[in-house]
């Protein structure tokens, strides 16, 4: 049945094929997802082995989980967190380049912008997905988060972060032969100013916790321990207003003004980013 929603309830994700009007449960071999009763799904990134990098099918697994969460009436706020000892350590440059998400969705997925483009090294299309879905989104960042995987926990894509002191982040892309992406350079000087942007990019240091929280990248800093207790108080306070309405249009009508700029920006990067690949000589190690 088209938008299931007992196994919504029972925390599965499904599939959604438009032209049939039907859906049928995926199994996520990147993620787990646990929905609660209050209507907060924890969704935790789940390949520790390689630092839950993001793998083509991980990237397809995200706009599943954000298509299945915004579509399914039970799910009302998301927590993002990862397994191990990294949050996301960015792309995956070697490994497992097979997608388990069956072909036939990610097809269909693609016609709405909801499945990865092969020449979108930017993640245009993540980005935007990111900044369109109409619920809460919570980071829980439980370790480090390099580049890409830095933008997707940070306040480029969450509305709230939370992260443990055990947090760090890099944006390693100068010394890979990259420039930024995720739309991070239009967010990150927006929200730290250009001076601190540049050294953020240029010199690809690491950064603490404590720094992202200083810098207004992150809402709260707290021990190991208190990571998720907090994350799920911030996201049961918002699961269970009863205005419900007003906290998505609240969120909507702040993302709107950064929002309008993000298309062009992502078409940007993109063009930069293969413009620099082609010229980079690329020796650096993380």
């Amino acid at each position: 049945v088209h938008g299931d929603r007992t196994f919504c309830v029972m925390g599965g994700v499904l599939l959604y094929d438009d032209e049939t009007k039907t859906s049928e449960p995926y199994e996520l071999s990147s993620f787990t997802f646990d929905l609660r009763p209050s209507g907060v799904a924890i969704v935790t990134l789940n390949t520790p082995s390689n630092l839950n990098a993001l793998s083509p099918n991980m990237i397809t697994e995200f706009f599943v989980i954000l298509e299945h969460a915004k579509r399914c009436d039970a799910v009302r706020v998301l927590i993002w967190t990862g397994s191990g000892r990294a949050f996301c350590s960015g792309f995956s440059l070697k490994g497992d380049k097979a997608v388990k998400v069956p072909k036939k969705y990610v097809q269909l997925y693609y016609k709405f912008g909801m499945a990865p483009d092969p020449s979108d090294i930017a993640l245009k299309r993540l980005t935007l997905a990111f900044w369109d879905f109409p619920k809460i989104s919570i980071a829980a960042v439980n370790g480090l988060a390099v580049g890409g995987g830095a933008n997707i926990c940070l306040a480029n894509y969450q509305d709230l972060v939370v992260c443990s002191t055990e947090a760090k982040f890099k944006f390693p892309f100068v010394s890979l032969g990259f420039t930024p992406e995720l739309g991070s350079s239009r967010v990150i000087p927006f929200v730290v100013g250009m001076a601190r942007a540049k050294q953020m990019m240029l010199l690809g240091e690491w950064w603490s916790a404590q720094q992202a929280f200083d810098l207004g990248l992150a809402n709260a800093v707290v021990s190991p321990e208190q990571l998720l207790p907090t994350a799920l108080q911030w996201a049961e306070q918002l699961a269970t207003h009863p205005n419900q309405a007003s906290v998505r249009l609240s969120k909507s009508i702040l993302n709107r003004h950064l929002r309008s700029d993000l298309e062009r920006v992502l078409d940007e990067e993109n063009k930069t980013i293969h413009l620099a690949l082609s010229q980079a000589k690329i020796g650096a190690k993380l």
